[in-house]
């Protein structure tokens, strides 16, 4: 009768005469593990970042709940999804984007969240555009919205 010959596990750094390598490859492992969890919450300011880089209000507005509280230029309303939409859309076309660079954004996927950035026009003009994220049960929704004029 043959016996089954023991599988090296050295490669893997699992062996039980070095625990010290086995350690090693938890806490790598561990090491990689934590930034891929943490972009999953910090996805929802890139992908924000990304629809105003590339003047893009209907993937905006798939952010934004029912209502949002919208600025654009000094006129504060809330509007509904749609109208907030067709508001964004008319700036992008009047402002066409050249950048848009997302200076601070906090990423707490349990908490309300935030994003300030610059927005230049490909006009040359430069506005400070601000966004405010609240989750509500499993989804986040831009609560906030504003676009002002850069001084």
């Amino acid at each position: 009768m043959q016996t089954a010959k023991p599988v090296n596990l050295h490669w893997l750094g699992f062996c039980e005469s070095e625990p010290s390598m086995r350690m090693n490859s938890i806490v790598l492992f561990l090491l990689l593990l934590i930034p891929a969890m943490s972009n999953a919450s910090s996805d929802i300011g890139n992908d924000i970042a990304a629809a105003i880089r590339g003047g893009n209000a209907k993937q905006l507005s798939s952010w934004f709940n029912n209502h949002v509280d919208l600025t654009v230029l000094g006129k504060e309303e809330l509007y509904s999804k749609a109208q907030a939409e067709q508001i964004l859309r008319d700036f992008f076309v009047k402002h066409p984007p050249k950048s848009f660079l997302l200076k601070h954004h906090s990423s707490n996927p349990t908490s309300t969240q935030y994003g300030i950035g610059s927005y230049l026009s490909s006009k040359g003009e430069r506005f400070r555009i601000h966004f405010l994220i609240k989750k509500i049960g499993n989804q986040s929704f831009i609560q906030q919205f504003s676009i002002e004029t850069e001084i």
